[in-house]
């Protein structure tokens, strides 16, 4: 026995011992901190996600009727439009070059296969078109995501030789080679990016054949947005006459 007085040195081993309750208790509680957190992380996640999941339902039915809107006043328009004669829609077998300046996402699906029949798949393409009786009838069908016009010599030039692109081995590429016209329109006399340029400006015979070979032209962004009226009521799609030449220009 330890006399009276006398301070009682511990072991380590029995500091270690005593110690370690109380260790063992601070990891529990903290495993049980942790577990807490967990959970309460794991039910703001799902609770978020079902926030965004009803956000994402009533802005798709939101869309969707918006749409479905838009689409019926589109086929209305369009029954009207179709209705009337129009002799500022050339159908002389004139040259037009025609310009896609709006979305046709909500158009009814008359006016979008008009659209993929004058060659225009992306807003702010050009393509030229002879504007015989059959391309009059897609004009007029098209007539509200389109502007379009008579080119003159210098534009269809600068068109092609700037931005004319074709499709080789599958791919879009920019016509540069008087080689590739060569071997693909040869057979038609048609033997360099000039006679392409010919081709287009005289509507010659082989007009189609040069149209088909030649993609849709990639035009740059205008410095203004477009409106969504007629030319002849002070907006920006339907016939525009020569003055396409000064809308081409600031786009090329």
């Amino acid at each position: 026995m330890a006399e009276k007085g006398e301070v009682k040195v511990k072991t380590l081993g029995q500091i270690k011992s005593e110690s370690k309750p109380e260790t063992l208790l601070r990891k529990r509680d903290r495993a049980d901190e942790e577990k807490i957190f967990e959970q309460v992380r794991k039910q703001r996640e799902e609770q978020l996600a079902k926030k965004q999941k009803s956000k994402s339902v009533i802005k798709n039915a939101a869309s969707f009727i918006a749409s479905s809107r838009n689409k019926t006043k589109s086929e209305k328009a369009l029954l009207v439009r179709t209705k009337k004669e129009r002799p500022d829609i050339p159908s002389d077998g004139r040259l037009v070059l025609v310009i896609k300046i709006h979305p046709s996402v909500d158009a009814a699906n008359q006016i979008k296969k008009a659209i993929q029949e004058l060659g225009l798949s992306n807003k702010y393409s050009a393509a030229f078109a002879r504007c015989d009786k059959h391309t009059h009838q897609l004009l007029k069908i098209a007539e509200p995501f389109v502007t379009f016009g008579e080119p003159t010599q210098e534009i269809i030039e600068k068109l092609v030789r700037k931005r004319a692109r074709v499709l080789k081995n599958g791919e879009e590429v920019a016509l540069k080679d008087n080689t590739y016209v060569e071997e693909t329109l040869g057979a038609l006399e048609i033997l360099c990016i000039e006679d392409i340029i010919h081709e287009i400006a005289t509507v010659g015979d082989h007009f189609e054949e040069v149209q088909k070979f030649l993609c849709a032209f990639r035009l740059n962004h205008p410095q203004q947005s477009f409106k969504k009226k007629p030319v002849s009521r002070g907006g920006d799609f339907g016939n525009r006459g020569t003055k396409i030449n000064e809308t081409l220009n600031s786009m090329i």
